[in-house]
């Protein structure tokens, strides 16, 4: 099993959660997720410890403790036949694209319209809170100003020799700034929110002031960064370097277990349970090395399915003669499935109504091997070809949204957020629309 599998069945979004946005100072689980973690300078990175516990990829699976976490919040215990589960689905609604605020921006403190206030100025506006306290919260927490153990800089050419994606991230004003990643940001809210949150479809006005669609997206993402709801993380992050030497064993798998992520079996039975039985989107970091982008999940469909035997797919696939990985399995599926997924977006306005979230829409095809027994019950599995180092590498579904009395320790209250977002959705527009 993943090693650091939890018994724990809720985990508090929160800056420790293994889904955050940013390096983490240490290796995350959902059992430290009350740990402090500060910002992290570059000299300072610790890639985390090698766990040599995790052999394999067999699920000891049916009732692995990520599959138990499921069934518990569902109420309903999961099909693991694959003969009788659901081999494409959708999710409605789809997720909505917005951006990820990105920390180098300074977050919902960035005017994204020319000539307008950013979303951060607009709120505070609109509701009566001081502008210039509440962008200095939003920066300390989210922002620039959240990144002073950074490397100092002037100009973009003095982040290239950290060679980590940074640019000189400076505040509107600011002549200096800090050395950020371009990745860090709050992708962790976004996801969530568009899954939870209706999607904003017209322009209001309050108080004199006009909140786009997507300023109250940003301010939609932002509560959700504060107001640590429960969640339900599976799998488990990999935050190590990529630019470490990766050793494979013979049959090409990572031997280092922090990048094993999620097994193509819990993958299998997770995504076709939860959207294909349940209908519910969930939330993936779609890639598997150390840069987290947390993805609302849209669609899956199985494009192909062969049986062999194990040690037919041992010849093909791992060029032996016996299957050497898991002597229960007396079946083995050869699967493709095109799994999709939603993108960040610049553009204003409804997209999901329009039509227009299928230009934010993409996919990925997995292949990989699923082991069964003679009942077609899924034992576990592996990936094949690219999907060995390309696969998600954790998931994890928001359990609710924020309580209706949240104020987020930068200031915003999240019902007053949510009364925009009810007059946007209802209608009652301002005059004037969206751009």
């Amino acid at each position: 099993m993943d090693p650091f599998d939890t018994e724990d069945e809720l985990v508090q979004l929160n800056d420790n959660h293994p889904a955050h946005g940013a390096w983490l100072s240490v290796q995350v689980s959902p059992t430290s997720a009350t740990t402090t973690v500060g910002s992290v300078g570059n000299e300072a990175y610790d890639p985390g410890e090698v766990h040599t516990t995790y052999k394999d990829r067999r699920l000891e699976i049916t009732k692995s403790t990520d599959m138990k976490k499921l069934e518990t919040f569902f109420g309903l215990e999961l099909e693991t036949d694959l003969t009788k589960l659901p081999t494409k689905a959708e999710h409605n609604p789809i997720a909505w694209p917005s951006s990820y605020w990105p920390v180098y921006a300074d977050s919902i403190n960035y005017r994204w319209q020319k000539g307008q206030p950013s979303p951060a100025e607009k709120y505070a506006k609109a509701f009566g809170h001081d502008p210039v306290a509440l962008m200095d919260a939003i920066s300390k927490k989210n922002g620039v100003d959240s990144q002073t153990a950074r490397t100092n800089c002037t100009a973009d050419a003095v982040c290239k020799a950290l060679n980590d994606g940074s640019v000189c991230a400076k505040r509107n004003g600011k002549t200096s700034g800090y050395c950020i990643p371009t990745w860090f940001g709050i992708c962790h809210a976004w996801a969530p929110a568009s899954i939870l949150e209706a999607e904003p479809a017209c322009a209001v006005e309050r108080n004199g002031t006009k909140f786009e669609p997507y300023d109250i997206k940003a301010l939609l993402t932002l509560a959700y960064d504060g107001s640590k709801i429960p969640t339900i993380f599976t799998g488990s992050r990999f935050n190590g370097n990529d630019k470490a030497p990766n050793s494979t064993d013979s049959y090409g798998r990572f031997t280092d277990d922090r990048r094993r992520d999620i097994s193509p079996g819990y993958f299998h039975i997770a995504v076709s349970n939860v959207m294909g039985r349940f209908n519910h989107s969930f939330v993936v970091d779609i890639t598997a090395g150390n840069e987290v982008w947390n993805q609302p999940a849209r669609s899956f469909e199985i494009l192909k399915l062969a049986w062999m035997t194990p040690d037919a797919a041992a010849k093909k696939f791992f060029e032996v003669e016996k299957y050497p990985f898991n002597d229960a399995a007396t079946k083995i599926a050869v699967v493709t499935t095109r799994f999709s997924w939603i993108v960040e977006s610049g553009v204003n306005g409804p997209l999901v109504s329009t039509g227009i979230v299928d230009k934010f829409t993409t996919s990925a095809d997995y292949q990989y091997l699923l082991e069964t027994d003679n009942d077609y019950q899924i034992l576990g599995g592996e990936w094949l070809s690219g999907s060995k180092a390309n696969h998600p590498d954790f998931m994890w579904l928001p359990a609710s949204k924020p309580d209706n009395s949240t104020t987020t320790s930068v200031g915003l209250v999240y019902a007053e957020i949510e009364s925009l977002l009810d007059e946007s959705v209802s209608g009652e527009c301002a005059t004037s629309g969206s751009a």
